[in-house]
């Protein structure tokens, strides 16, 4: 499984050499609670194994909150960061000179989900759908975007991704006609309106990025690893790159999963003081909803190109 570390080598233009045997190498990583959390709980927590040569710090990323991402790699509090492709390069567009482009990373992970019951996609035409963590953030641009390809337009409404958006989902006097939201947000609504018998029953009504990916053909890179520039170096760059590498090549092992989601859903809880069940996330592990897994540099590349032209009408900033 060499495959990902030639990728992301390329893509950074890396050697990929053994780590400096002098000591440990020193890696803080911000990651919010997104898919991306998952694999690097499992690194965090299984170092010895995964990540040998270096130690590893992880630092809350705040989600939805750009001027408080902006401030954590203005102050220098990480190395690395991992968040959505599009929001990086606005940082970038805006001046963040700070932030080059490490990897894309997660190529799925936000799903559509309507009423069990309903009439699908086509009854949020005109309709509220709530977007999860709220407008402008690739749920909802690539949502909006599928469904517009398809005639359909809804009113779309920020949610947040907390408590709020679970009370309203499972009430059907207050639920919209859509929620569309990244994991592990949908598998913990599926699981807890099974768990919990919920009035209103959601089920998966859309792919938005596969949608997009077969309307537009282009490939749909959501997230990405961020390198705040002049505080990394190739050391740190080949040690994250290779754990990476070592712990997807661990997750593709359906005998793994239940580990997996036992660590995540500690952690989940304990990092970013949000409780998911081991079972809800055992159950996106499971469907295989997440795709962490980019292929050869060069797809990666004019990936990224196509992605932010055709779905955000952006023009990849130079030297990204």
């Amino acid at each position: 499984m060499k495959r990902l570390a030639l990728a992301l080598a390329g893509l950074v233009g890396i050697p990929l050499t053994a780590a400096d045997a002098s000591g440990p190498t020193e890696i803080r990583v911000a990651l919010p609670p997104d898919p991306n959390a998952v694999p690097v709980f499992i690194l965090e927590q299984r170092q010895d194994e995964f990540l040998p040569d270096a130690e590893l710090e992880l630092v809350p990323n705040p989600a939805g909150d750009p001027s408080a991402m902006r401030a954590m790699v203005q102050d220098g509090r990480t190395d690395f960061a991992f968040f959505n492709l599009v929001g990086g390069v606005r940082f970038v567009e805006g001046g963040l000179d700070q932030l080059e482009l490490v990897a894309p990373w997660v190529w799925q992970g936000i799903y559509l989900l309507t009423p069990e019951d309903g009439a699908g996609a086509k009854a949020t035409d005109g309709n509220q759908v709530l977007v999860a963590p709220g407008l402008s953030t690739p749920p909802h641009v690539v949502t909006e975007r599928a469904l517009t390809e398809h005639g359909i337009t809804p009113d779309f409404a920020s949610s947040g991704a907390g408590m709020a958006l679970l009370a309203q989902a499972r009430n059907p006097r207050r639920a919209p006609e859509g929620v569309a939201a990244p994991e592990p947000l949908i598998s913990l609504i599926l699981h807890q309106q099974a768990a919990d018998d919920w009035e209103q029953q959601w089920a998966i009504e859309l792919d938005p990025a596969q949608a997009l990916e077969q309307q537009l053909d282009v490939r749909i890179p959501l997230g990405a690893i961020w390198a705040v520039r002049d505080q990394v170096d190739d050391e740190q760059r080949q040690a994250l790159m290779q754990g990476i590498e070592t712990v997807t090549d661990w997750l593709a092992a359906p005998e793994n999963h239940e580990q997996a989601a036992r660590i995540a859903a500690e952690r989940f809880d304990t990092f970013f003081e949000m409780p998911i069940p081991e079972a809800a996330l055992l159950r996106m592990l499971r469907s295989e909803r997440v795709v962490w897994n980019p292929e050869g540099d060069e797809d990666t590349r004019q990936a990224v190109d196509d992605y932010l032209r055709e779905v955000f009408d952006t023009q990849p900033p130079a030297g990204l």
